[in-house]
């Protein structure tokens, strides 16, 4: 589960429930695979296309509060955020 690396890294008091919800939850799957993937975009893009990183740096926020979201909505979802 290394697509999780990030996820992780950005909610660290939430990796067990991350682990849970990533195997168990289609739609938690999907937006952490969104994340890292806007993520590696943002990457991609910093140094050639200002304008593009910076839509890829708010897609990525805006992935960050719909795993912030999940996380609450789970037993053990008192995450540290960001």
């Amino acid at each position: 589960m290394g697509r999780l690396v990030h996820v992780v890294a950005l909610f660290p008091d939430d990796e067990l429930a991350i682990h849970r919800l990533y195997t168990r939850d289609a739609g938690f799957r999907a937006v952490c695979d969104d994340y890292e993937e806007a993520l590696a975009a943002l990457a991609r893009w910093e140094t050639v296309d200002a304008a593009k990183a910076d839509d890829f740096r708010r897609l990525a926020s805006e992935i960050e509060a719909e795993i912030a979201a999940y996380l609450r909505q789970t037993a053990g979802g008192g995450h540290s955020g960001g």
